[in-house]
Order: structure tokens, then C-alpha cells, then sequence
């Protein structure tokens, strides 16, 4: 009878530490609510990076190609929170613009006013010319961001859905 109370007292105790090694988290790469789990990016050179980790070419990432790509205005606009802009090509060679956020939620306000969809990670987004550009990045860890409710209405069961961090907006594993 004593020692099982002393497991069970050992099992609660256990199970405490490990409920409390989840507290504080910073919000990096394993974070939970939304965006929680993707990658996160302090320049442009590592969202190259995590691009080229994830089976995609982004190469070579330049800073001009104002005419010639998207999100242009917006980048100039702080009201879309972006920092940084910039253009690198897939492995097909099609034009992919890439956004470095200071802030996720502005973003995601500027895109439920208007339309679009992005390859994101916590604080970056790729928008790629080609048909399936995203594709093998959401399998390999980004998510497709939108605010399209027909987008939402389009992802198949089994698809990890998150709310993102305005109300319309939401992430998937999905990307058609």
C-alpha cells in the first residue's frame, strides 16, 4: 500500500515537470497556437535557407526586380508590416518574391482586406509565379497562409488547419 502511494505520489510529481517544461516558450520553431511550429527567420539569407532545406530552389535571392514581381507597393506600405523584400527563383525558374514581417498580424490584416495567398513561416512569406510553387514546401514544413473563405472550403479532411492570427485567416498543410 505505501509504495503505491509513493508512485502515484512519483507519477503526479512527473507529470507536473513535464506540463511545466512547456511554459515560457519563446515563441520559435515547436510554439503553439497559431503560426506555432514553423520557422522562423531573422534575415533574408535564412529564409533562403529554410526555403533550399525544404527541396526548393531560391536562388539568387536580389533585392531589386521592382517591375517585374509582386508586392511592390504593399512592401513600401507599412500598414502590410513587411521589412524586408526581395526576389529569388524556383527550380523551374519562375520568379518567387520574398517577404521578411515585422509583423505577422498587420500582414495578415492587409491580406483579409484584399485577396492572395502566401508560403509562410512565423515571420516570412513566399509568393511563387509557378503553378505549384508551395507545394513542397507545405510538405515539408511551411504552411499556405490566406484569408479566402473558398480557399478554407477547399482543403481536404485531413489537412491541418490553424486559425491564424486575424479572424478569416488560417493556415494549412494544403496547397492546390
Amino acid at each position: 500500500m505505501r509504495l503505491t502511494k509513493t508512485l502515484a505520489a512519483g507519477a503526479v510529481a512527473l507529470s507536473a515537470l513535464v506540463t511545466l517544461t512547456g511554459c515560457g516558450d519563446d515563441g520559435g520553431a515547436g510554439a503553439e497556437g497559431p503560426m506555432g511550429g514553423l520557422p522562423v527567420a531573422k534575415t533574408m539569407a535564412d529564409v533562403q535557407k529554410a526555403v533550399m532545406e525544404r527541396g526548393e530552389d531560391c536562388s539568387p535571392l536580389e533585392q531589386s526586380r521592382e517591375g517585374k514581381t509582386y508586392m511592390v507597393d504593399e512592401a513600401k506600405d507599412p500598414a502590410w508590416g513587411i521589412k524586408e523584400r526581395a526576389v529569388c527563383f524556383d527550380s523551374s525558374g519562375n520568379s518567387v518574391t520574398v517577404l521578411l514581417l515585422e509583423d505577422m498580424t498587420k500582414f495578415q490584416e492587409s491580406l483579409a482586406k484584399g485577396s492572395g495567398r502566401f508560403t509562410v513561416g512565423q515571420n516570412f512569406a513566399l509568393a511563387g509565379t509557378g503553378e505549384s510553387f508551395g507545394q513542397t514546401l507545405n510538405r515539408n514544413g511551411l504552411s499556405m497562409l490566406s484569408c479566402d473563405p473558398d480557399d478554407r472550403a477547399n482543403v481536404p479532411s485531413g489537412y491541418e488547419i490553424q486559425e491564424g492570427k486575424v479572424k478569416g485567416c488560417f493556415t494549412t498543410t494544403y496547397d492546390a
